[in-house]
């Protein structure tokens, strides 16, 4: 029997195991930074080793990492624990309580991220079974904190424990898709000042306002005149937030503050986020950053990091892609169809900052990222597996 077929057979031979794997998962409301986040990552701990990875551990942000393999190649999968919330009645099922119906299991996190997650789990145990990684070393990491910070977590890994890939996994929802990038993207605060006085004698002061509203009116138009790059498609931008420090509300502000969301593509750079802001009405009158995100891990790491999340593209030449497209067609006796993502993920950190070749592939419809009776089909999570499985064959 060729590998390609044991790894099929495997694969299907595991599919209830597979389900349960996920279903478990989904049973934890692993919001980020919460107990249920930490008693889901000890739960994948046991399962790692259970499954004979030569390594497991927690690392001090509390990613959790299987290790199969001591080869010179790295390869690393990942995929992320934490999900966001819900609103229940928009669910016509309990979103913590998986249900199987019509070949799909429905529930939260069951695409975004847990299904592509329970995926690598089950590959890391197959490559392990049929020695696959004899000449690499795998790293499977279930990286937290992915939902409010991409690739700060699992950037903080590689660099705690100075690992450098050769070939990244992003294992995310692309419906069976082979993703090579995405738009990344930014939080922007601009600051305008003023003189804080009485409403009621407001022209001996300097209202913020008066900057403000012109400069935030013209991001609309801004968001209209963004360059394309034709592979990601053109960057955005919105106003999603205005702050004052009032001490009252018959009180002129002595700051306003205008937040946006700055969708990129392979064209900007922080430096040029930064330009086309100042450049707006009042912009050059204004303190203008990027945020910075600041929050505690369920294991009382302190996380810090800047609200920039470069975008990323893989050219469709690498050697990574065409391994990946060989996965597919070996497998699946198809064509795979080559894309990028819609949505931002750990590879905004992988290949957007440290510029490690980066693919993405993964169970699941992007449409149900974050939307209510968030499903994903069991015969896709199948063939996921089969397919991080058989990659490191590929990769030779």
């Amino acid at each position: 029997m060729h590998i390609n077929e044991e790894i099929t057979r495997l694969a299907n031979k595991q599919k209830k195991d597979i389900i349960d794997l996920l279903s478990n998962l989904i049973k934890f409301k692993s919001i980020t930074g919460t107990v249920e986040e930490k008693k889901a990552a000890h739960f994948i701990k046991e399962k790692m080793e259970s499954f004979g990875y030569d390594d497991v551990f927690i690392d001090s942000i509390g990613n959790v990492i299987g290790k199969i393999g001591n080869g010179p190649k790295t390869i690393l999968y990942d995929a992320h624990l934490d999900v966001v919330d819900v609103d229940n009645k928009n669910w016509d099922t309990d979103p913590f309580s998986p249900v199987i119906a019509d070949n799909y299991i429905i529930g939260r996190g069951a695409m975004d991220d847990k299904g592509p997650l329970s995926c690598i789990i089950w590959a890391g145990k197959i490559i392990k079974d049929l020695n696959l990684a004899e000449d690499y070393t795998i790293y499977i990491t279930t990286s937290v904190s992915e939902e409010t910070c991409e690739g700060l977590a699992l950037g903080n890994f590689l660099k705690e424990y100075e690992i450098d890939p050769d070939y990244v996994v992003i294992a995310e929802a692309s419906d069976l898709k082979i993703c090579r990038g995405h738009r990344g993207r930014a939080l922007v605060k601009a600051t305008f000042s003023g003189k804080s006085v009485h409403a009621s004698m407001h022209s001996r002061g300097d209202n913020p306002f008066d900057k403000a509203l012109p400069f935030a009116q013209a991001v609309k138009k801004l968001d209209k005149n963004l360059d394309d790059d034709n592979i990601l498609g053109a960057g955005d931008v919105v106003v999603t937030k205005v702050n004052s420090n009032n001490t009252s509300l018959n009180t002129l502000p002595s700051q306003t503050e205008v937040i946006m969301d700055r969708r990129t593509n392979s064209i900007d750079t922080k430096k040029s986020i930064i330009k086309e802001f100042k450049n707006l009405p009042n912009g050059d009158s204004a303190d203008i950053e990027f945020l910075m995100y600041e929050d505690e891990s369920y294991n009382g790491y302190q996380k810090r990091g800047e609200e920039y999340f470069p975008s990323w593209i893989l050219p469709e030449e690498d050697a990574l892609i065409q391994s990946g497209i060989n996965t597919y067609k070996v497998l699946f006796k198809k064509e795979p169809e080559v894309t990028v993502w819609g949505f931002s993920t750990n590879g905004t950190y992988t290949m957007g900052k440290a510029g490690l070749k980066t693919i993405g592939f993964g169970p699941g419809i992007e449409s149900y990222a974050h939307a209510e009776n968030e499903r994903v089909k069991i015969d896709d999570l199948i063939k996921a597996v089969s397919f991080y499985s058989y990659l490191p064959v590929s990769l030779k």
